[in-house]
């Protein structure tokens, strides 16, 4: 491979890994939203 090919993939393999990290906790991709949790929910926990 070029080098150049092998540094686009590189990058975008960063990209790629990032969103995971940052979706992996959260309901939407910019960590801007979490929703509440039902009522329901909460009653099955106790």
């Amino acid at each position: 491979m070029s080098k150049i090919q092998n540094a686009v993939l590189k990058k975008i393999a960063g990209i790629g890994k990032s969103a995971a990290v940052k979706a992996a906790g959260t309901a939407s991709w910019g960590s801007c939203h979490q929703p509440k949790e039902p009522k329901a929910l909460q009653n099955l926990k106790k």
